[in-house]
């Protein structure tokens, strides 16, 4: 039998893991939404990301990606014609994948 003081103890839960993104001045931690795209999670938690077009062409929604990259797709198309070898990415066009 457990103690008395273990049965209410709340279970210890990972942290729920997220992609940490950059734009201007503007830092931005955005936890895993599976299947959603960086900037639909990003505007959801409040973040104020510049976007446009919502397509890959207008690169308005460029950030950098300063933690989780490894939970994001990787770059379509889109993205690489846009932004070339730039390490940037496009929060239109990254998938969140964790």
């Amino acid at each position: 039998m457990r103690p008395a003081e273990e049965k209410f103890k709340k279970p210890k839960t990972p942290e729920q893991p997220f992609v940490e993104l950059r734009q201007g001045n503007v830092t931005c931690s955005v936890p895993l939404s599976r299947g959603t795209t960086l900037l639909d999670a990003a505007l959801k938690q409040g973040c104020s990301v510049q976007f446009k077009c919502r397509k890959g062409t207008c690169g308005r929604c460029a950030v950098d990606i300063i933690s989780g990259s490894a939970y994001l797709t990787e770059r379509n198309e889109a993205e690489q014609k846009k932004l070339g070898t730039s390490p940037r990415r496009l929060a239109c066009q990254a998938v969140l994948n964790g």
